[in-house]
């Protein structure tokens, strides 16, 4: 069994954690796994320093579902939209567990493989910068987490520095479990929620 296939067999094992907090509306994410020549890595782009909520912070590509339409869906036309990377290929394997974010949404996460290089046509208005960081490099970071009230529960958020990018919040969250799925660790929700 491949690394692709391996991790496919965890995220539909894992026991995903699902959100339902009134008032919160319902959004996707997509993490990026590329497949290049050396090696599995993830994308991740720099939030456009013009908007309005989260400027100039790391993300993975996506936004708010449309009415009548699937998480993964969602995930995928916000990523085309986002920064033009071209999805025909690409190989949804599974979601990760559902994160609030500050702006009242629950985030739901869709992770697929991608083949690598592609040239990218980033909307400047969303994306000043895509970045991508090899997984073996991820999974040496030491990270640290915090923890923080949000509205009415706490919260823990996990903290990744690589290179000059600061991976925190939600992407965070989701980059941590996503990494814990991979090194066979239990993904405890305590560390994520209380």
């Amino acid at each position: 069994m491949d690394r692709i296939e391996d991790l496919e067999q965890k995220i539909l094992k894992h026991k995903k954690n699902k959100l339902n907090i009134k008032g919160f509306r319902r959004a996707a994410v997509l993490v990026p796994i590329l497949k290049t020549p050396t090696g599995l890595e993830i994308l991740f782009t720099v939030r456009s320093e013009q908007l309005s909520s989260h400027a100039g912070q790391i993300a993975f590509p996506g936004g708010r579902l449309d009415e009548h339409e699937t998480y993964t869906e969602a995930a995928l036309r916000e990523t085309s939209e986002e920064i033009g990377l071209n999805l025909t290929r690409a190989k949804t394997i599974g979601y990760l567990s559902e994160h609030p974010s500050p702006g009242k949404y629950i985030v739901r996460p869709v992770v697929a493989v991608i083949d690598w290089p592609q040239e990218l046509k980033i909307n400047s208005d969303e994306v000043s910068e895509v970045f991508t960081a090899p997984l073996e490099d991820l999974l040496k970071i030491e990270t640290y987490t915090e923890e923080r009230i949000f509205m009415d529960y706490r919260r823990y958020l996990h903290f990744f520095q690589y290179k000059d990018y600061l991976i925190w919040g939600l992407t965070g969250n989701v980059l941590k479990e996503l990494l814990e799925l991979i090194r066979n660790k239990d993904v405890k929700y305590s560390a994520l929620f209380e």
